[in-house]
């Protein structure tokens, strides 16, 4: 029986029945907890709502048909009557998508937005198991055009910047730790960030699940991927980085060069907050881009390595072999960067030497003024050979 798409066959150290049948799967990244979807394809399983949990929302009544539209890493997609779409979450990963919809400021927020989210579905144990939508017809290719979901993205997180949170640097870097520490790629990177880089509500999007309306391209809100669940802690991440995982899905369809790069971030940066796309926000030397690329293409093989995707993780491995030329240009700022240092110092000398009458007067002031200059001009070379962020 061939293994169904959401099965991670790359990690799994059982078999599907046998984890079914224990309620979790073993795998090479851990364990995680599942229930069994066996029966999900039979009328009376609908007509006959689970006892346990909460069932939320709306949910369908006198089912009479179930097709199953398609299988993918997050589950299984049903058509139910054609009344309503059925999202079935096998693994239990949270419940980014349902607290989405039924925390009331976040959805009003987003309410209108191109942004898909269920209006109903079974939560059970603070999890995501069934998420019910009112019938579309979802995007069966991958987009043409990425600019109008740029925007989706951008509109639907400046709706929810009342809800940021501060920095989480420390977070942050223990998740591309953690990452690390599971794949083993032999790259290292830890990045601060500033404070205007914030986390915000999390919303899981991706460039396979979008849908038309009447207003163009949409986002369906997805669940956390299995993998991601697996190694990471839950946190919320800024809007720069889920833009650069989306640059990640976009760029393995087409070739992106730095001006393609650059454009994507600018049209981001146009509806979004503007301190989020500040030169400091985006500078390399403290995190900005480039650090969020790094944990896309992490998380991108995370998700080759538990499917057995040999093409995508190589793709990856490859991205991964020229970070080094990178932190090498990072690591020659740290000289002009210590320019600062030399200068407190040489500012401290000449004032303690004026004081001690070890030097004239004018002596320590040429020292000063010497060394405040060497301060300024290293820190403008410092910025200046910052590596830009596309």
């Amino acid at each position: 029986m061939e293994e169904p798409a959401w099965w991670p066959s790359g990690i799994a150290q059982q078999s599907m029945e046998e984890a079914q049948s224990a309620g979790e799967v073993r795998t090479s990244f851990g364990r995680a907890q599942m229930w069994d979807i066996s029966n999900v394809m039979s009328i009376d399983w609908w007509n006959t709502p689970p006892g346990n949990g909460v069932l939320w929302g709306s949910w369908p009544d006198s089912v009479e048909q179930v097709r199953l539209l398609s299988e993918d890493e997050f589950g299984m997609l049903l058509n139910l009557d054609d009344r309503f779409i059925a999202r079935v979450c096998p693994f239990l990963v949270g419940e980014d998508v349902s607290r989405m919809a039924r925390f009331e400021p976040w959805a009003t927020c987003v309410n209108g937005l191109a942004l898909l989210l269920p209006n109903g579905g079974w939560n059970a144990g603070a999890h995501d198991r069934i998420l019910l939508y009112e019938a579309y017809i979802p995007d069966a290719s991958f987009p043409d055009s990425i600019d109008g979901l740029i925007k989706a993205m951008g509109q639907t997180h400046s709706a929810l910047a009342a809800f940021e949170t501060p920095n989480t640097e420390r977070l942050w870097n223990d998740r591309l730790k953690s990452m690390e520490d599971e794949l083993k790629p032999h790259t290292l990177w830890r990045a601060p960030h500033t404070t205007a880089t914030v986390g915000l509500p999390s919303v899981n999007f991706d460039l396979n699940h979008t849908v038309q309306t009447e207003h163009g391209a949409a986002f369906i809100a997805m669940p956390r991927t299995l993998a991601d669940h697996l190694v990471c802690q839950p946190s919320r991440l800024p809007s720069l980085a889920c833009l650069m995982r989306l640059e990640r899905q976009w760029s393995s369809h087409v070739k992106m060069d730095s001006a393609q790069r650059q454009s994507m971030l600018e049209g981001w940066s146009q509806h979004t907050p503007s301190a989020w796309s500040s030169s400091k926000a985006l500078s390399t030397a403290l995190g900005g881009a480039w650090v969020w690329r790094y944990n896309a293409v992490l998380e991108q093989l995370l998700k080759a390595r538990t499917y057995g995707d040999e093409q995508l993780e190589q793709q990856s491995l490859d991205w991964l072999g020229e970070v080094s030329r990178l932190q090498a240009r990072l690591g020659s700022l740290r000289m002009w960067k210590s320019g600062v240092w030399v200068a407190l110092t040489g500012l401290l000398v000449a004032y303690f030497g004026n004081d001690w009458g070890t030097f004239t007067p004018t002596g320590s002031a040429m020292i000063a003024a010497a060394s405040l200059g060497f301060g300024l001009v290293t820190n403008r070379v410092y910025w200046a050979k910052d590596p830009p962020p596309y």
